[in-house]
């Protein structure tokens, strides 16, 4: 039986790392901060969101706090909700990266290269393919969807590339966790 733990080892690991090194208490788990965690850890590869789970989450803070309780019968409210809104996050991250990828199979020269063509492509194809939910979704937002899905085919293929190219969010949350870092180390050495 493969378990989340097998699975997504790396990506929990990397979760609780980041959790310890900002130095987050209890009190500060809010969809912000676990945004920022799971932005830290992202990897650029086709199917990094899709691929991860709200159990990966579940994992890394239940390690670095153990008395937390996110769901079942006598879960706060607070942590309820909390992991409700983490999900639309990886619901929609998800969403951009399946986007990216419908980009991607395009050759190069026919792929829209603005975020207003691509979204009015998107929409398109989920159109011509009778996904009306997907649709819908892509409309939301000013069809902010054609950003979206450019900056993740951007991140993936220079990735493969060997090119750096973070998410902005991926570039916050990693500048706040080195900024976290060097205010401990320079309260150590004063």
């Amino acid at each position: 039986m493969v378990t989340v733990d097998s699975v997504h080892a790396k990506t929990v690991d990397a979760l609780v790392a980041y959790l310890t090194d900002c130095q987050f208490s209890e009190s500060q788990l809010n969809v912000g901060n676990l945004v920022m965690a799971v932005e830290a850890v992202y990897e650029p590869h086709p199917r990094f969101w899709r691929d991860l789970n709200l159990m990966c989450v579940f994992d890394a803070v239940a390690r670095v706090f153990p008395d937390w309780t996110p769901s079942g019968r006598n879960a706060p409210r607070r942590a309820t909700s909390l992991m409700r809104e983490l999900e639309e996050v990886l619901k929609l991250n998800a969403f951009d990266e399946a986007n990216a990828e419908m980009l991607g199979s395009l050759p190069k020269h026919k792929r829209p290269e603005d975020r207003l063509s691509a979204a009015d492509w998107i929409c398109a194809e989920y159109r011509r393919k009778g996904q009306t939910t997907e649709l819908l979704f892509a409309q939301m937002d000013g069809k902010r969807c054609g950003e979206a899905a450019l900056e993740v085919l951007r991140c993936i293929e220079n990735a493969r590339a060997g090119k750096p190219f973070e998410r902005i969010g991926t570039a916050v949350a990693r500048w706040y966790r080195e900024s976290v870092l060097q205010r401990r180390m320079e309260n150590i050495t004063s």
